[in-house]
């Protein structure tokens, strides 16, 4: 007789934070609240259509309006509410009016109450990011909704009310039940993970660092950033400035203790502190289990490896995007290669990467006795391509910086015979592999223990995985890329034109001189073609568009001096600081001029040094006046040191007239 037992636990995909995303959530009780209402009026579902098309928007089902109307019908009879009042309200709502990608990170990310979903699955979740137009949406509830409702039933009327005022309406309530609807609402939001912008870094955080800090420091805690808040943090400020979380109070992105709740906050800090521990414990021997044949520890819920080429995106490629310096390459990469939904791994190739390095390698590792035993260590090309593999409905892209300042065939070793990809669905052993697919597998036991859980496994690149690499063409004398390699990538060239750089960039004025980047990228690229004959590689040595950026342009006033002799003020106060002479007017003054020479050397110190140490590094003459500027020394100093347009005297007359005449 056969033992009826339970399967190993599931190895669920980890969720993407979506921490990028840009819509944002007003309203954001009035839609959970809503949320909870039609669940339920609906007599609690586990999947709930609530949406349906009405123009270029939505509105409710509308069954699920006479659900909603029989269900509320006591009360709104009380407080004169009709019918039409209600749904009417009800459809005004942000459940029917904001961006998927607005209510999943809410729903999803921040109070884990459902998963929302098109009601049509071929739909990505940008869809609406553009255009204006909502298509009809679904929830698939979690048992959260199960918690919620449990307060709920205890006072059932009492809450419906609460609900039904934060979804607009002028009803009485029960402070009593709003609070504690509160308290429950953010104690389910306590593992939601935000963002935000700290000078050069991202700092990652949830509600337990803020209280933490409020406990450090006694201050208040500032959520802005220092960039426009993106994704669970433009709902946290949300959620905050409707004063949802009891413990603390918001105003224009600062965050205090609650006065009502600041000798509690100390206590409910611990709490969720162990919380969020407790939501950490790893399941010891999970990782040791042997990858199940059947698919149920591939982490892609249930489907076998004999199903996962049916639902996998197909259409992977290798694509080599190439250039001069500062062309766009990036940008495009960006832009026209990676979806909102594409999971995206960035690495750079450079002199001393390895195939350890790219592919992985054999690494000792102490275990729990203090044995040393070694253990293959996936590099990023394995962990991503096992990713892949195991997702088979998502797209993955690796991107490849400067690919030729590497030793890329070595690099890639066995694996460069993977790069083959298949131009239609090609069959192997009974499994049909989509267009896009490695035309050929490897041997690789370790890659293939790491990606199938089966040392025998025949390595193959999936159709969901794109490669993209980039490569400046000025470096191709650093590792040449030989044609066999070269024949196995899509070769794109990134045209070096200002047709589609914006124009706070084309147009922006070089510090004071009154000529724009544009003028002057023109100007000296048009010189480096036309020096064919003297320059090798002359198309390589161009200035590419995006070679500097706003910042490199913008001019520091700090530098104005009064008789226009820069350098003599500055030389003579630096004789009064060796000296110990400066006066506290005269150090505040110098300390001005250091950092606007800070700032105005940044363009000559990028772009000048660029022209004269390498695109005319054997002719500099046809740049330079190199009779009054013999040397890169005197070069930068002029240019740093002068004024609007007697900058550029470092060129040519021509060249000037050139850039004027622009």
């Amino acid at each position: 007789m056969t033992v009826n037992r339970p399967d190993n636990i599931l190895a669920y995909d980890e969720m993407d934070l979506k921490l990028g995303i840009k819509s944002s959530l007003p309203r954001v009780k009035s839609t959970l609240a809503l949320a909870i209402l039609l669940w339920e009026c609906s007599d609690h579902p586990a999947e709930l259509v609530y949406s349906t098309q009405y123009g270029s928007g939505t509105v409710m089902d509308s069954q699920l309006e006479q659900w909603a109307i029989d269900y509320l019908e006591d009360i709104c009879g009380e407080e004169h509410i009709t019918p039409d009042h209600l749904i009417e309200v009800f459809n005004q709502n942000q459940l029917f009016k904001s961006q998927m990608e607005a209510l999943m990170v809410a729903f999803e990310l921040i109070w884990k109450l459902a998963k929302a979903s098109f009601v049509d699955p071929t739909k990505a979740a940008s869809a609406e990011r553009t255009g204006g137009v909502r298509f009809p949406k679904k929830l698939t509830y979690s048992v959260n909704i199960d918690i919620v409702h449990s307060v709920i039933r205890s006072n059932e009327d009492a809450y419906l009310r609460v609900l039904l005022a934060w979804t607009g309406f002028d009803v009485h309530t029960d402070p009593e039940c709003e609070k504690t609807l509160l308290y429950l609402l953010t104690a389910l939001s306590e593992s939601a993970v935000f963002k935000l912008s700290d000078g050069g870094r991202d700092v990652i955080f949830n509600q337990n660092s803020i209280y933490r800090k409020l406990l450090e420091t006694a201050g208040a805690v500032d959520v802005n950033g220092d960039v426009e808040a993106k994704g669970p943090l433009r709902i946290l400020k949300s959620m905050l400035s409707e004063d949802m979380n009891p413990y603390l109070q918001y105003s224009n992105g600062s965050v205090t203790a609650s006065a009502l709740n600041s000798e509690n906050i100390e206590d409910y800090q611990k709490r969720v502190d162990t919380l969020l521990r407790l939501y950490a414990t790893k399941v010891i021997g999970l990782e040791d289990l042997e990858a199940d044949r059947e698919g149920i520890s591939l982490g892609n819920e249930g489907i076998s490896p004999g199903n996962l080429e049916e639902s996998r995106v197909s259409g992977g490629a290798n694509i080599l995007l190439y250039g001069v310096p500062g062309s766009g390459k990036s940008w495009t990469i960006e832009h026209e290669y990676c979806g909102a939904e594409s999971h995206v791994e960035r690495l750079v190739f450079h002199p001393d990467y390895t195939y350890s390095d790219f592919v992985g390698q054999i690494m000792p590792d102490v275990d729990g006795e203090g044995l040393v035993t070694y253990r293959f260590t996936p590099g990023p090309f394995t962990t991503i391509l096992r990713d892949a593999y195991r997702n088979p409905t998502q797209e993955y892209i690796l991107i490849i910086e400067e690919i030729n300042r590497g030793n890329a065939p070595a690099i890639f070793g066995e694996v460069f015979q993977l790069l083959d990809r298949t131009s239609r669905p090609k069959k192997d052993r009974e499994v049909v592999y989509p267009s896009g697919t490695s035309e050929y597998g490897i041997t690789n036991r370790y890659m293939a223990a790491e990606v199938y859980g089966d040392g025998g496994h025949k390595v193959r690149i999936p159709s969901n995985l794109s490669i993209i690499g980039t490569m400046n063409t000025s470096d191709q004398n650093v590792f040449t890329l030989d044609t066999a390699f070269q024949r196995r990538w899509n070769m794109r060239l990134i045209e070096n034109t200002f047709e589609n750089v914006r124009g706070s960039l084309a147009e922006a004025a070089i510090l004071d001189t009154g000529v724009s980047w544009r003028a002057f990228c023109t100007t000296i690229n048009k010189i480096v073609v036309g020096g064919k004959a003297k320059m090798a590689s002359a198309e390589d040595k161009r200035l590419g568009v995006y070679f500097v950026r706003e910042s490199d342009l913008a001019y520091d006033e700090g530098a104005n001096s009064a008789d226009n002799d820069l350098r003599g003020e500055y030389n003579a106060l630096l004789r009064a600081e060796r000296g110990g002479n400066l006066t506290p007017e005269q150090r505040a003054r110098l300390y001005e001029i250091r950092e606007a020479l800070k700032r105005i050397r940044r363009f000559p110190e990028k772009v000048i040094k660029y022209l004269w140490d390498d695109a005319f590094k054997f002719n500099p003459q046809d740049l330079f006046d190199t009779i009054r500027f013999d040397n890169l020394e005197d070069v930068i100093r002029h240019f740093v040191f002068s004024y609007g347009r007697s900058r550029f005297d470092i060129f040519k007359q021509t060249v000037r007239e050139a850039f004027f005449s622009q």
